[in-house]
């Protein structure tokens, strides 16, 4: 599996675009967003019995979501979408997670893994 694979089969558990005029406390490194928050939610849900890549790439996607969202509120926006997510720092997130050696229960994953 490469990043795209995965990333392509798991971007159907977001919504393409999600409020975030629901912002509290939101500066620069930090916020927190109730509506974005529900999406990782949900995607976690219908992802229960997916594969242990695509439960990553929801984490890698929640991230970078995240990320943005605090970029889009902090300069007035009300919304993030799918398409302006930072894919390398989404990169980052999900190969962060998958090969940190810590987590033992990934080493047979990290073996299917193909870095691109």
């Amino acid at each position: 599996m490469t990043f795209k694979e995965v990333y392509n089969l798991t971007t159907k558990y977001y919504p393409s675009e999600i409020d975030i005029s629901d912002g509290k406390t939101v500066v620069k490194d930090g916020g927190n967003f109730k509506t974005l928050s529900e999406s990782w939610d949900n995607a976690e849900l219908k992802t229960e019995n997916e594969s242990e890549f695509i439960k990553l790439m929801v984490w890698g996607i929640f991230c970078a979501y995240h990320k943005k969202a605090i970029e889009n509120f902090l300069n007035g926006e009300k919304t993030v979408s799918l398409t302006e997510l930072d894919m390398e720092y989404l990169k980052y997130k999900f190969e962060e997670s998958l090969l940190d050696t810590e987590f033992e229960n990934y080493a047979e994953l990290r073996t299917e893994y193909k870095t691109e």
